[in-house]
């Protein structure tokens, strides 16, 4: 009766073998598997003495000051080493989609420095180089435009060192509401590359540590807003986090977090206001730079009021619905609702397909059915059946459902719903943009901490909007939203005519049609006087429409961000818009631009070098990854390829061991 427990022993050792050979390591050579998903690990930090060493980022603290649309946003990082070695800290964190990263700087006891922007090899030579002669340094690299990476090294035992970031972006009101959004955490990402392959190098952030779920990180977070919406508030609300509302004015207003959360800063941070009576801020908005000789504007147009048509043409819609290890849980229950919502709101005369994707995909049928009663049953049958696990092959699944055969005369809509946890974004907008001329493309993006840059980008990539779903009591609201979105567009066929204004420059190049009433943004550069008159036309349902808007009278003062912010704009439409992808044209015009105006690029990085060189007391030195907290709702199976694993040779080899292991231990069980 002693050795079953031995043999339960190897069968444990067996199972752990055939864990680790399924998620692999990341860095590991021998491992050939299609994902560089993060995993969960126990920092070996401790001394020589088997202390722990603790964790270096401390807190978190975000000042937001918005003055009309515009945001300027500042970030402190404090960093403290309360251990007895000389660390590294590096950290990845998310970022704003929207927004024009513009300065760092770093505080070491009363020293401040201001970061450089150089060219990201030539920024990551200097960091090494000043850790090298002992000099604490920062660095701020790009991974996303909305996933950055900061390296802060040389911090010696007893230091406390704080880097700042300031980033700037522009809020745009969908359905007159205005909404700013602090994302707190990257979730994971699931990577469709080989190791070894440029691509999974410049993915290596990827495999970041995350922590269990329900774990609580070490790290605290804080943010204050103040908000001069320049017109008087109808509203402000903060859904996301317990704040207090400290309404300093009719159009002013002060939020902080109440106290009463965890502050661990596990979802993103949403922030929404409605501006009295509707109203919107519509107008021109001009910067001229006498240093540079350059001259910038934004002009913010509102368009007119939606009329709903009953009388639309046949619709097809296929839903794309992400059920992944990710997925997993609230997500994937929220999706569910989601669609079932969205796919029993059809009309008879509509037709729609539904395709389940995470590392493969199914089809509900061949071919679109019609939205009748039982075809709907049909559909809601496979929907709640669907349960997460898998990886993330998302762009397979966009190109399978791009290609499939649909009527003449029929306008087709695609809707994809997923958290956006992979690394390969830039691969499936350019699919979305190969079928541009096929189908619009909507985006709900579902779960506490999704990757707005895959939501946002799918959606401009097909010239649809995006959605955000953050918890299952938002899906009837979003579902809804979505039906009255599509029922008809606001402006098609828009046009903008400059007249004497002389704008070049113009982001972006083109305005696609207008489906949501927000407004229409477009930012450019000018030369001489402006002067004369801007109009915007399109077609509503009412017919032809002409909305102007004079040059003469337009702010001038006051608005420094608009070079940054048309710096940023032009950045996105070469990273996200153009299939340049890594051609020397593509990152020339990035670098420069970068360097230009001093902004965070894929090919510029922020670094900053303290110019005192400190000496330290001991030699063990240590490179610390800060693990960061699962995105509230996420589940563990977001870590390590997700799910449940797919069957390999390995996995095949290891359960018929176990097999003949589990009939060789039942026969001594029963000789004994």
């Amino acid at each position: 009766m002693k050795r079953p427990p031995a043999i339960l022993t190897t069968l444990s050792f067996l199972l752990l073998l055939a864990h680790t050979a399924s998620a692999g390591l990341p860095g590991d050579p021998g491992n050939h598997e299609k994902t560089l998903a993060p995993y969960f690990i126990v920092l070996d930090q401790g001394t020589a003495e088997g202390e722990r060493e603790p964790l270096p980022l401390k807190h978190t603290e975000v000042a937001v000051s918005i003055a009309g649309i515009v945001a300027d946003v500042e970030v402190r990082q404090v960093y403290r080493n309360t251990g007895s070695r000389v660390l590294e800290a590096v950290y990845v964190f998310p970022g704003s989609t929207r927004a024009a990263v513009h300065g760092l700087d770093m505080t070491v006891g009363e020293r401040t420095v201001s970061a450089e922007i150089q060219e990201k090899e030539k920024a990551r030579a200097t960091y090494e180089k000043a850790k090298e002669e002992n000099k604490s340094a920062a660095l701020l690299e790009q991974k996303r435009p909305n996933v950055f990476q900061m390296n802060v090294g040389h911090i010696l035992p007893g230091d406390e060192i704080a880097v700042t970031l300031k980033y700037t972006e522009t809020l745009v009101p969908v359905e007159r509401i205005y909404e700013f959004v602090f994302p707190t955490v990257v979730g994971p990402r699931y990577a469709n590359t080989l190791e070894g392959t440029p691509e999974a190098v410049a993915d290596a952030w990827v495999a970041n540590p995350y922590l269990q779920e329900g774990e609580l990180t070490p790290t605290t977070f804080d943010i204050d807003v103040k908000l001069n919406a320049g017109m008087p508030l109808q509203s402000l609300v903060c859904d996301t986090h317990p704040v207090a509302i400290d309404y300093t004015g009719p159009d002013t207003a002060v939020v902080t977090l109440d106290g009463s959360d965890d502050r661990t800063g596990n979802r993103d941070y949403v922030l929404r206001y409605r501006l009295a009576g509707d109203e919107v801020a519509t107008g021109l908005l001009l910067h001229e730079d006498e240093e540079t000789g350059e001259n910038f504007f934004l002009l913010t147009v509102q368009p007119p009021a939606r009329v709903t048509r009953d009388d639309l043409p046949g619709r097809e819609y296929i839903f794309v619905l992400d059920t992944s290890g990710s997925m997993a849980g609230f997500p994937l229950q929220t999706a569910r609702d989601l669609l079932k919502d969205l796919v029993g709101g059809l009309r008879t005369s509509d037709r729609f397909n539904v395709l389940f994707f995470a590392g493969g995909s199914t089809l509900l049928s061949p071919h679109s059915l019609p939205a009748t009663a039982a075809n709907v049953k049909r559909a809601v049958r496979m929907i709640e059946g669907q349960r997460g696990g898998g990886g993330t092959e998302l762009n397979a699944a966009l190109d399978r459902a791009l290609r499939l055969e649909s009527e003449e005369g029929v306008s087709r809509s695609i809707i994809v719903m997923t958290d956006g946890y992979v690394s390969f974004e830039r691969t499936t907008f350019d699919t979305v943009r190969d079928h541009l001329d096929e189908a619009n493309l909507f985006s709900f993006g579902i779960g506490s901490s999704v990757n707005r840059f895959c939501i946002e980008g799918l959606a401009r990539a097909g010239q649809g909007e995006p959605f955000v779903v953050l918890d299952s009591k938002q899906a009837k609201r979003v579902a809804r939203d979505f039906r009255t979105l599509i029922e008809s567009p606001v402006l098609t066929d828009v046009a903008i005519d400059f007249g004497s204004f002389e704008a070049f420059a113009v982001e972006p190049a083109a305005v696609p049609d207008v489906f949501a009433d927000r407004p229409i943004q477009v930012r450019g550069k000018f030369r001489g006087k402006p002067s004369g008159e801007i109009r915007v036309t399109g077609t509503t349902g009412r017919g032809e429409t002409v909305l102007s808007v004079p040059v003469e009278g337009s702010a001038a003062s006051g608005n420094d961000a608009l070079p940054r912010l048309w710096a940023r704009e032009r950045i996105a439409t070469l990273s996200d818009y153009l299939e340049l992808g890594e051609t020397s044209e593509a990152k020339r015009e990035v670098t420069s631009l970068g360097l230009t105006y001093g902004l965070l690029t894929r090919y510029t990085s922020f670094v900053a070098v303290d110019t005192v060189a400190r000496e330290a007391d001991t030699q063990d030195r240590e490179t610390v990854v800060q693990p960061l907290p699962l995105p509230k709702g996420v589940p563990n199976t977001a870590v390590g390829g997700g799910g449940v694993p797919e069957p390999s040779s390995m996995w095949l080899w290891l359960l018929g061991i176990l097999f003949l292991l589990g009939i060789r231990g039942r026969r001594v069980v029963e000789d004994n």
